[in-house]
C-alpha cells in the first residue's frame, strides 16, 4: 500500500484534492506511481503500463461522503473486461482511498480476480439504477483497506 499526505502535494494537486477533482487527480496518483500512461478514452480501464500492456482501472472515495462513510463503486460490465484482461497477466485494480481523518491518500492495489472473490464474498452483484450502466458493487472502504 502506498500512503501519501496529502500535505506532501503541490499546491495545484492539494485545491483538486478539496474540489470536485479528486477523481482525476487519483488517476494521476495511480499513473505517477505505477510509470503508467492515462488513457482518458478508455471505456472501461483509466491507465496502461505501455511496457507490457497492463491495465489499470482506478476506483477513488474519500472516506467520508454524504451519505456516510465512503465506498468503491464497480460495474459488472467493467469487471468482466477487468477480469479477461487479468487472463493475460495485465490488469489492476488501483483502489484510492481520501483519509480525511487521517490527512493522506491511499493506493492499494488489487488483481480483479481477488476482487471478484470479495464480491462473491458479499452477495454479488446489485441492481444499480443507472440502466444504462447495469449492474454494481458497493465496495466498503474496510474490504479494501
Amino acid at each position: 500500500m502506498i500512503e501519501l499526505p496529502i500535505r506532501s502535494l503541490g499546491r495545484s494537486q492539494q485545491r483538486r484534492v478539496q474540489g470536485d477533482e479528486f477523481d482525476s487527480l487519483a488517476e494521476s496518483l495511480v499513473a505517477e506511481e505505477y510509470g503508467l500512461s492515462e488513457f482518458n478514452d478508455a471505456e472501461w480501464y483509466d491507465c496502461v503500463l505501455k511496457s507490457t500492456g497492463a491495465k489499470y482501472e482506478v476506483k477513488s472515495t474519500s472516506s467520508r461522503i454524504r451519505s456516510g462513510p465512503g465506498r468503491f463503486r464497480l460495474w459488472e460490465q467493467q469487471h468482466r473486461s477487468m477480469t479477461a484482461a487479468e487472463g493475460q497477466n495485465a490488469a489492476w485494480y488501483a483502489f484510492v482511498l481520501l483519509d480525511t481523518d487521517d490527512g493522506v491518500i491511499r493506493i492499494q492495489r488489487r488483481r480483479p480476480s481477488t476482487v471478484t472473490g470479495i464480491i462473491n464474498d458479499r452477495g454479488g452483484w446489485n441492481r444499480s439504477g443507472h440502466q444504462s450502466k447495469g449492474r454494481q458493487h458497493k465496495l466498503p472502504i474496510g474490504e479494501v483497506f
